[in-house]
């Protein structure tokens, strides 16, 4: 069928292999840990071997005509809250942790029963953000698993989750994919331009699930292209015109959204950072940023490498600035006042 969702093969072939015998010798873990940077497809995995081990029809890929199948059609994380065997949670866009409320509700829903008499599963995206009293009733979950129940806890900074709950999971690592198999997804799969494809691979360091996003969604990739000419455009700039920049960018969200927009910027401005020091190295080849690599390399010529790495330690300290609560304003005041 033309919806059927398969296993997302582009990489990380050694974990998908390694879920798949489980599925083939019907003895999955009851718990997982899927670590690895944002957007390189943890999440994509964890709903299709899901998917999978509800499928009434049994195989290494979901059929995508029965009952569980169809009730994961829909293309948004509220997909996850239509299926009765499969629950799903994640931070409020509002808060800062995943509560323990959440938490609750979640495992309340494992332990009902399952509708069609087989696996109960779900899955914690963003796991390292679960409060300290979430991450203790998590906890006594893992320790008293029940049978044909899986968690699949998602995180991008897997260290930061507490040893105990580390300790009853099985971690699978995902690594970053080669540009060249990015591209050549791209290319084959997704019908894109070959120039295109080769800023969009080049541009998601390794992250196919970002590379997709910048494809399907016009308003993210202009928000990303956007912070990256404000940050060139702030090398060449007095301070009232970097102070301006600043009430721009944090004016319209505040609390934890503005939070997670400074973030965001100071990701991408990292980013440009990196390509000023690979560009003056005359390294090329692994510039992010390749579409734009004559005017990253003009507006980066009166650093030095000395400047650009106090400027990269700077952009560092930043995000240990916004998660000890500091105002966004604030840090990125003092981003654009120190270059």
């Amino acid at each position: 069928m033309k919806d059927k969702i398969v296993w997302p093969s582009l990489a990380n072939e050694q974990i998908i292999k390694y879920l798949e015998k489980s599925i083939l010798e019907n003895n999955p873990e009851g718990s997982y840990v899927f670590s690895g940077p944002d957007n390189i497809g943890k999440s994509t995995v964890a709903k299709s071997f899901a998917q999978i081990l509800l499928c009434k029809n049994k195989g290494f890929l979901p059929c995508g005509v029965c009952e569980s199948c169809r009730r994961f059609t829909i293309k948004d994380n509220e997909e996850y809250f239509s299926h009765g065997d499969f629950t799903f949670v994640t931070r409020a866009k509002d808060k800062k942790n995943i509560s323990i409320e959440q938490i609750r509700d979640f495992i309340r829903v494992l332990n009902m029963s399952s509708f069609a008499g087989g696996y109960k599963i779900g899955v914690v995206k963003h796991a390292e953000l679960l409060s300290t009293e979430a991450a203790n009733a998590l906890l006594k979950t893992l320790e008293e698993p029940k049978e044909k129940t899986i968690i699949i806890l998602i995180s991008s900074e897997a260290e930061l989750l507490p040893t105990t709950i580390l300790s009853r999971c099985k971690i699978l690592y995902f690594k970053p994919v080669m540009t060249e198999k990015i591209y050549d997804y791209l290319v084959k799969e997704r019908n894109v331009s070959r120039e295109k494809a080769r800023n969009l691979s080049r541009l998601s360091l390794g992250r196919p699930a970002l590379a997709i996003k910048f494809l399907e969604d016009e308003e993210f990739y202009y928000f990303y292209n956007n912070n990256v000419e404000d940050f060139l455009h702030i090398c060449g700039s007095g301070i009232n015109e970097r102070l301006m920049l600043v009430e721009e960018l944090t004016g319209k969200e505040k609390g934890q959204a503005g939070t997670r927009i400074a973030h965001r910027v100071i990701e991408i401005w990292q980013g440009v950072c990196r390509d000023w020091l690979l560009l003056l190295l005359g390294q090329n080849n692994y510039v992010q940023h390749i579409y734009l690599a004559d005017e990253i390399k003009h507006q980066g010529i009166e650093y030095t490498e000395a400047e650009i790495v106090r400027l990269s330690k700077l952009l560092s300290r930043a995000h240990l600035y916004l998660k000890a609560n500091v105002s966004p304003r604030l840090v990125l005041e003092n981003i654009v006042l120190n270059f």
